[in-house]
């Protein structure tokens, strides 16, 4: 399935874990982002979202993030990654592959358009990039490939630690949270990794004991579990250049964990990112 020589109609959209974000596409205008909920991982819930994404048409769908066809090994080039065409459930489908890693073993797929697209706005760009989301990956990034990758569970692991401690698993409150508490945790974990487990029990207690508030024990459940992350990827961070590509919360968190650090930080827009990923990938090809 060839794409067309115009660019337009067609649906622009990219999976990140069971969030869809999608842009109908209109000779080459993007209409505002949709941000849809899969109930579950089928392909069968993914094309019944795309469904709604498009509206009541049909219309040629490129498709970042689904793991429909199988990634690239690293070292790969985002921007040059082809497009593959399938059937989903009827639907024509464009879809951009990830890409994988033997070791560390690792895939990076809902990720994968934001990096394209911004390593395709930022030529230049000798470094890191950092990209939390239902998986956080940090990629060292070198003459616009990406050279390798590591990643964390981070997000997952503070949803199950804060519904532990009776807490809302939600980051919708984040702002509102002690960052005073978010720093100094973080500092902890990346200087005591390995008491992680431990720490993370203390702050389930004392909050069960009516000892710390909720917006302390949001904030130090994520701050330790972003220091040992910060401990793990030590070797990608430090003395580069770092970008963060993450949404408002999480960027958030990130942020403040970074800076703690005197970290100096780009940041870029996730959704314009991924739109960019997906709108080369599909104008290319």
């Amino acid at each position: 399935m060839n794409p067309p020589q115009s660019a337009a109609g067609w649906l622009a959209a990219n999976l990140d874990g069971l969030t869809l974000t999608a842009w109908t596409v209109t000779d080459g205008a993007p209409a505002p982002a949709q941000v849809l909920q899969l109930p579950d991982g089928s392909p069968a819930a993914l094309a019944a979202e795309l469904r709604q994404a498009m509206g009541g048409g049909t219309v040629p769908v490129v498709l970042g993030g689904s793991g429909l066809v199988p990634p690239r090994p690293v070292p790969a080039v985002p921007a040059e990654l082809p497009l593959s065409g399938i059937r989903l459930e009827g639907l024509e489908v464009h879809a951009l592959p990830g890409v994988s890693q033997a070791a560390p073993c690792g895939v990076m797929q809902g990720a994968l358009a934001k990096l394209s697209g911004f390593l395709q706005l930022n030529p230049d760009w000798d470094g890191v990039v950092c990209l939390p989301g239902a998986v956080t990956h940090w990629v060292q990034v070198s003459a616009r490939e990406a050279v390798s990758f590591q990643s964390a569970l981070t997000g997952q692991l503070a949803q199950a630690a804060a519904q532990a401690t009776g807490l809302a698993a939600g980051l919708e409150a984040a702002g509102d949270w002690d960052k005073a508490a978010l720093a100094d945790a973080a500092a902890d974990g990346i200087a005591k990794p390995e008491l992680l487990a431990a720490r993370l029990a203390s702050v389930q207690a004392a909050s069960v004991l009516g000892q710390m508030p909720a917006a302390s024990a949001h904030a130090r459940i994520w701050g330790l579990l972003l220091g040992a992350e910060l401990a793990a990827a030590r070797p990608y961070w430090l003395g580069q250049n770092l970008a963060l590509i993450a949404e408002p919360p999480l960027q958030a968190l990130y942020a403040a964990a970074l800076e703690a650090q005197a970290l100096p930080v780009s940041l870029a827009d996730p959704a314009r990112m991924a739109l960019e990923g997906l709108t080369r990938a599909w104008k290319g090809r």
